[in-house]
């Protein structure tokens, strides 16, 4: 379980690309749905953890899905982009709030950023290669659940502190600041899925 802990807290704190997403909405949506956006991003890594400890042949028997994937997952990338660009760089008392309690919505878009990326999945059929042949714990019963438990706490452990208290300081830092940050915020999100474009090819 220890293990888990230790790559649920790395992974979240290091995935730079569904922190920024985090960052982007917990500005204009409030830290609830940040929170959500994490939740998503965790329930993602979970999914791939879990094929990975359970066997990884029929997804790996099959790479021509994983360039469809990537193209949703670029898609979602430049969607949130247009929209923080054009619609959430204004003040925000002139955002539309109907859709900004939507737990629903802020989860899949975590989701969604984070299942699409086939490199996620290799980096963690990678580590969960690593942990397997250096830890002889890994081939115990009850390893899997244990290890997943354990992300979870990790991860959490992360997005509590991250979207609730460090983006209430930030949102306070940027209240003067807000189209410049979201339109900074949009750019840099382009900037991934343009490197998700030219450099990522499965």
């Amino acid at each position: 379980m220890l293990l888990g802990l230790l790559a649920g807290f790395l992974a979240s704190s290091l995935g730079w690309q569904i922190n920024l997403v985090v960052i982007q909405r917990g500005l204009h949506r409030g830290r609830v749905a940040a929170f959500f956006v994490g939740c998503g991003a965790i329930a993602a890594d979970m999914i791939f953890l879990a094929i990975g400890l359970t066997g990884t042949r029929p997804l790996l028997n099959h790479p021509e899905w994983w360039g469809i994937i990537r193209w949703v997952g670029i898609t979602v990338l430049l969607f949130i982009a247009t929209r923080t660009f054009f619609i959430h760089s204004k003040p925000p008392k002139q955002v539309v709030e109907v859709t900004k309690k939507n737990p629903t919505k802020n989860f899949l878009v975590g989701f969604l950023v984070v299942v699409t990326n086939p490199a996620v999945f290799l980096m963690w059929i990678g580590i969960i290669s690593l942990i397997r042949a250096n830890f002889i714990q890994a081939g115990r019963p009850g390893f899997r659940e244990q290890f997943l438990l354990g992300f979870l706490a990790g991860a959490m452990a992360w997005f509590v502190p991250f979207t609730f208290i460090f983006l209430k300081k930030l949102r306070k830092w940027t209240e003067d600041n807000h189209p410049f940050i979201s339109k900074l915020s949009a750019v840099t999100l382009v900037l991934v899925a343009v490197f998700l474009i030219i450099w990522e090819r499965f």
